[in-house]
């Protein structure tokens, strides 16, 4: 039974949340969160959301900066115009769900959420794209989600892929049924 988003409750990682019954299928995620998450959110090397249902983490997913360069983007997104050779980009460099909440909308959660928070940060800073290296058995999740795969030299052990989040805005919008600023609540 899929979660309305509603429901979910958004957070930043901090030192008071216990987080060391977290379990996802993959065991490099959930050692992510729980030994480096935090120490790499103080460096301000990333920053990671926790998502909770009913006073259990739900998900959780990690955002940092990037850029993706221009080749390897299709004709279709980017400017024509835009005379420089990488695109700003906002990276989801890790996001998992939890075992027990594995096809129940929360990654969908978690991608809504990453859109809403591009658009913001597009207002403060150039963020044109959100780019993911996906891991291979995630590579179909994140296409049905309209990423596509980089046109240039593909990674070893990951799949990068891309999403113009500016150009499909307004058709993520009629796809959600919701303005996608309805998840930009940053108290969620």
């Amino acid at each position: 039974m899929k979660i309305p988003f509603r429901d979910l409750l958004f957070s930043f990682l901090n030192e008071d949340i216990d987080i060391s019954l977290f379990r996802c299928r993959e065991p490099d995620l959930t050692e992510f969160l729980i030994e480096d998450a935090l120490e790499n959110q103080v460096a301000r090397l990333s920053v990671t959301r926790l998502v909770s249902y009913e006073g259990q983490i739900a998900g959780f997913f990690t955002l940092t900066n990037d850029c993706i360069i221009r080749k390897g983007v299709s004709d279709d997104d980017g400017e024509e115009w835009y005379p420089y050779p990488h695109y700003p980009a906002l990276k989801i460099a890790r996001l998992a769900t939890h075992q027990e909440f594995e096809g129940r909308g929360i990654g969908r959660a978690m991608l809504l959420k990453t859109m809403a928070i591009a658009m913001r940060l597009s207002h403060y800073v150039g963020c044109r794209m959100i780019t993911v290296d996906s891991k291979p058995d995630s590579e179909g999740f994140y296409l049905k989600y309209g990423f596509q795969k980089v046109l240039v030299k593909q990674k070893a052990n990951a799949v990068p892929l891309y999403r113009d989040f500016y150009r499909s805005y307004h058709e993520a919008e009629k796809d959600m049924s919701l303005p996608l600023s309805s998840f930009d609540d940053s108290t969620r």
